[in-house]
């Protein structure tokens, strides 16, 4: 259900979601803290690192670039 929900309003993969936890991290703990509720920004902080973490753990590796010598010939390659 919280699939079909995030879908519909634009989440389509890990990335989305990586995306969104980054932005929270970077804007409700210091708003927060500029506010004056200092616990509530330090918890929110400590809370958006462990879900960054946590969806960090799950998000497929990414691919490796391609080498550039392997479509060379033998002939140009140097050791």
């Amino acid at each position: 259900m919280l699939r079909k929900l995030l879908n519909g309003i634009g989440y389509r993969g890990i990335d989305d979601a990586v995306d969104f936890l980054m932005c929270g991290l970077g804007t409700l703990p210091p708003l927060l803290m500029l506010s004056g509720f200092m616990v509530a920004g330090a918890v929110s902080l400590i809370t958006m690192l462990i879900l960054v973490a946590a969806v960090g753990m799950h998000a497929p590796p990414p691919v490796p670039p391609a080498d550039a010598t392997l479509d060379k010939p033998d002939k140009e390659r140097r050791p």
